[in-house]
């Protein structure tokens, strides 16, 4: 049967905004996607339940300049005990969306240029770049009984880690952007359902250990090859780190730079001027409180005069 043709333009980046720490950097976050891509894609930045009524009112006015639309999503799941606040993500990703992708995004990245996902079909699974390093299963048959939970053998294909000696190694991606497609397979199986039904079976296993806080990691390559179906490699610079640059280093072909501190952040150009972007859409009246919501994301930085 052929596969369904997808709109690549139809397409939602979504993030977690778990809180006050997580508000600044989820509104530089969406300037540059807005900046990267214009208005065609859409983006949702999700929120526990408990804590939509809390989201400062700067935040929400520039979310709303930004065209993002704010959900809540029931967390109860991530806060028993032991908590495992990384499941957030898992968490929403399995809420719908309109969109034929979908993209997850850790708050910690911003986007410097449209990626390309037109290589993706309704038999694409995941779509991800491998993590740097083996955070965990650096043994091969650490991966044995985890697949085994579910009927399933190793992998016959392995993948190079992005960073240091850039081992290859078992599939295993680095879970701060994950994409899939939004409706599922042709199977009908949609991807967040299976990603958490594997995080949860792993998590309640005895004999799998060492999974925290690897857990959402551990669990996206098994969750795929449960789909079936080709997992698409993205390159490293769909999920760039800041490990091997330098202050002076050039991101040009980088599309999601996944910074991980606001001290990395404010080392690059194309970061300060995201946040200049940011200020400069701010309106007049709001533009100083925006600027003190920034905080350490502009130490050191010096604005142009008009945006003071």
């Amino acid at each position: 049967m052929a596969l369904q043709r997808l709109n690549h333009t139809s397409i939602t980046y979504f993030f977690v905004m778990d809180g006050a720490n997580f508000e600044t950097p989820s509104l530089l976050l969406a300037e540059s996607i807005r900046s990267a891509m214009g208005g065609y894609p859409d983006i949702v930045a999700y929120t526990p339940n408990s804590k939509l009524g809390a989201i400062n009112d700067v935040t929400r006015k520039m979310m709303e300049i930004l065209n993002v639309d704010i959900r809540g999503f029931d967390d109860q799941l991530v806060k028993r005990s032991p908590k495992y606040p990384h499941g957030n993500k898992i968490l929403a990703s399995r809420e719908r969306r309109e969109t034929e992708l979908s993209v997850f995004l850790d708050t910690d990245v911003v986007c410097l240029g449209s990626p390309d996902f037109s290589v993706i079909t309704q038999n694409t699974p995941l779509f991800a770049t491998p993590e740097g390093v083996p955070t965990w299963g650096r043994d091969e048959q650490d991966w044995v009984p985890v697949y085994e939970m579910f009927g399933l053998e190793i992998p016959d294909w392995r993948v190079r880690l992005i960073k240091g000696r850039r081992r290859v190694v078992l599939p295993y991606f680095n879970a701060g952007v994950v994409g899939f497609v939004e409706k599922g397979n042709p199977a009908g199986m949609r991807f967040p359902d299976v990603w958490f039904d594997t995080a949860t079976k792993i998590d309640a296993n005895p004999l799998i250990g060492g999974k925290r806080p690897w857990l959402d990691q551990i669990s996206l390559p098994v969750a795929a090859a449960r789909m079936g179906g080709r997992v698409e490699v993205l390159s490293e610079f769909h999920n760039f780190s800041p490990y091997r640059l330098n202050s002076q280093a050039k991101l040009n072909d980088v599309r999601l730079f996944h910074y991980r501190m606001p001290a990395f952040y404010r080392k690059y150009d194309e970061c300060k001027r995201n946040t200049e972007r940011l200020l400069a859409r701010a309106p007049v009246a709001l533009r100083s409180r925006v600027r003190r919501r920034l905080g350490v994301f502009l130490r050191g930085i010096q604005l142009p005069e008009e945006l003071l």
